[in-house]
């Protein structure tokens, strides 16, 4: 099984959206990581000697916003995707900064799923009118535990729809 599957997996476990948010950057990470290489020039000596060294420990594509902003640059990602992957990373420094977990009922984290462009086109928006029928409505009829679990759904496919898009993008 592959470490980002593995990681996917652990979403599920995460009782917090700080949590969630923690290993769904990790996960963003990896996959531009995995998929960066593709977009340079496919030579064994250049990947040897100029591309492998950027990416090992203290170099600078180890870090998600350097990846993100080089194939975005390089035409290789949308501006929405790049926005998208920005978007995480802004959430994830927002609550590593709160002096407690955030939990999923934070009104941030409706403001982040409701900001991600991958959820905001038409096919895809009924997962937003869905959070906010739930989140608007009297909570006799919805338990605040059901909105929370419909909120951790709403981020996993949003992160795995960010996956995927990622993954089209550059590989197209």
């Amino acid at each position: 099984m592959s470490g980002i599957h593995e990681l996917m997996e652990k979403l599920d476990e995460c009782d917090n959206a700080t949590c969630f948010l923690q290993i769904s950057n990790k996960i963003i990470n990896t996959e531009l990581k995995k998929l960066l290489p593709n977009v340079f020039v496919q030579d064994k000596l250049v990947m040897e000697y100029a591309v492998d060294p950027l990416f090992k420990e203290g170099g600078p594509l180890v870090a998600t916003d350097v990846m993100a902003k080089l194939v975005f640059a390089m035409g290789k990602v949308s501006l929405e995707t790049y926005s998208d992957i920005g978007l995480y990373a802004q959430m994830l420094e927002y609550a590593i900064a709160q002096p407690e977990k955030v939990s999923y009922g934070d009104d941030m984290v409706f403001d982040f799923i409701s900001n991600q462009a991958i959820l905001s086109t038409q096919q895809d928006s009924f997962y937003i009118e869905s959070i906010n029928q739930l989140k608007f409505s009297s909570f006799e009829t919805f338990s605040q535990m059901r909105y929370e679990s419909l909120i951790k759904t709403v981020l996993k496919l949003s992160c795995e729809m960010l996956l995927e898009k990622i993954e089209r993008e550059i590989n197209s």
